[in-house]
C-alpha cells in the first residue's frame, strides 16, 4: 500500500472521527449582541412615558384611579435586567435574548397603543375593551380566585391526559398491528372520533351524574382520537421490506412490533402529543362553560355575566400563557425524542 494511500485512509479516518467543536457555554458578549438586548428597555420607557404623560378621559374618573401599570413595568424592568447580566455572560441565553429582543419591545409598545386607544382616547371603550392597568389590578387582586381556578383545570387537563394518551397508544399499536382490532375499532375511529366532545357531554352527563368526571371523559375522547389514528396509520405505512426482513431473520410478532414498528411511528407518535394536547385543551375548556363549578373558563363565562373585563382579559391571558407553556415543553420532549433526525424542524 503506498504512501499516498495510508494517508488518504487516515485523513478519511479522523474525518469520521471528528467531532465538531461545541460553543463555550460561558463567554463574554459583543458589543453589537448587548446593544441589541437593550431594545426592551425602549418599549418598557415609551410605555412608562406614555401611561404619565397623557391625561385620562375614563367617563368615572372617581370610581377608577390607575395604580397598577407602572409597577408592572417596574416589575418587568428588573426582571429583563437580571436576565439582561446573565445573558452578558451566559451564550445560550444571550441567543434567545438577542433573538427575541424586537418581539419583547413589540409586546411592550403593543400594551402602549392599547393604553392610548384606552384610558387615554376613549377610541376603544371601556369597560368593554380594558386598558392595560386594568388587566393588571384585576389579575393581581383576584390572583388567589385566579390561581384556585387554573389548578382546578389542569387537574383536569392531566387526569384526562394521563389516561387519554395511554389508551391512545395502546390502541394505536393495536390498530396497527392487529387485523382484528383494526376491524372492530376503525369504524368508531371514524364515527365517535371526528366529532367534537363537547357533543358528547350530555351523554356524559348522564351516564357520569358529574360534571367534573363528564369533563374528564370529554377530555380523555380528546386524547385518545388523535393518538389512535395517527399511529395506527403510521404503523401502517411502514415499509413493509423491513417487516419482511425482520420476519425472515426469525423475529417474532412482539419483537417485530417492539423493535420495527413501534420505533418507525415515534415520529407520528412525537405530532400526535402535540395534535392531543392541542384538542384536549379545546375539550377542557369547552367543557368548563357546561356544569363545571371551577375552572379558567369558568371564571370567564362568570366574570363576563358580571362585566368585569378587566378580570375576563386577564384570566385569558394566564390561558394563554398556560398553553404556550405546556407546548414548549411538549415541543421541547419532541426535539429531544426525535434528536437523530437531521433537518428536524423545530419548535
Amino acid at each position: 500500500m503506498s504512501q499516498d494511500t495510508i494517508r488518504e485512509e487516515q485523513r478519511k479516518e479522523e474525518e469520521r472521527l471528528f467531532i465538531k467543536k461545541k460553543k463555550p457555554i460561558i463567554s463574554r458578549t459583543s458589543l453589537k449582541d448587548a446593544l441589541k438586548m437593550l431594545v426592551p428597555y425602549v418599549g418598557m420607557a415609551i410605555s412608562a412615558i406614555e401611561y404619565v404623560s397623557l391625561p385620562q378621559v375614563h367617563p368615572m374618573k372617581l370610581q377608577y384611579t390607575p395604580d397598577s401599570w407602572l409597577p408592572a413595568l417596574a416589575v418587568c424592568a428588573v426582571v429583563y435586567t437580571i436576565v439582561y447580566l446573565v445573558s452578558l455572560f451566559v451564550r445560550p441565553v444571550r441567543e434567545k435574548v438577542a433573538h427575541f429582543s424586537w418581539l419583547v419591545c413589540a409586546f411592550f409598545l403593543f400594551f402602549t397603543l392599547q393604553d392610548y386607544l384606552t384610558l387615554r382616547t376613549g377610541i376603544l371603550k371601556m369597560p368593554f375593551v380594558p386598558s392595560p392597568d386594568k388587566i393588571v389590578h384585576e389579575l393581581v387582586a383576584n390572583r388567589d380566585v385566579i390561581a384556585s381556578d387554573a389548578v382546578s383545570s389542569m387537574i383536569t387537563l392531566f387526569s384526562g391526559l394521563l389516561i387519554g394518551i395511554p389508551l391512545g397508544i395502546i390502541s394505536g399499536v393495536s390498530c396497527g398491528c392487529v387485523r382484528l382490532v383494526d376491524y372492530w375499532l376503525n369504524p368508531l375511529l371514524k364515527v365517535v372520533g371526528p366529532v367534537p366532545a363537547l357533543i358528547w357531554m350530555p351523554l356524559f352527563f348522564v351516564t357520569f351524574h358529574s360534571s367534573r368526571v363528564a369533563a374528564l371523559a370529554a377530555v380523555v375522547l380528546a386524547s385518545w382520537f388523535p393518538l389512535t389514528l395517527m399511529i395506527s396509520s403510521a404503523i401502517k405505512n411502514i415499509d413493509r421490506n423491513l417487516i419482511e426482513r425482520a420476519e425472515t431473520l426469525g423475529a417474532s410478532k412482539m419483537y417485530t412490533v417492539l423493535h420495527v414498528m413501534i420505533p418507525n411511528s415515534i415520529p407520528a407518535i412525537a405530532n400526535a402529543l402535540f395534535m392531543a394536547l392541542s384538542h384536549s385543551f379545546g375539550a377542557m375548556s369547552a367543557t368548563e362553560l357546561c356544569g363545571v363549578n371551577s375552572g379558567l373558563m369558568f371564571r370567564i363565562n362568570y366574570t363576563t355575566v358580571a362585566a368585569n373585563y378587566g378580570e375576563v382579559y386577564a384570566v385569558i391571558g394566564v390561558m394563554i400563557v398556560i398553553f404556550a407553556t405546556l407546548t414548549t415543553i411538549m415541543f421541547a420532549f419532541r426535539n429531544w425524542l426525535l434528536r437523530w433526525q437531521k433537518g428536524l424542524a423545530r419548535w
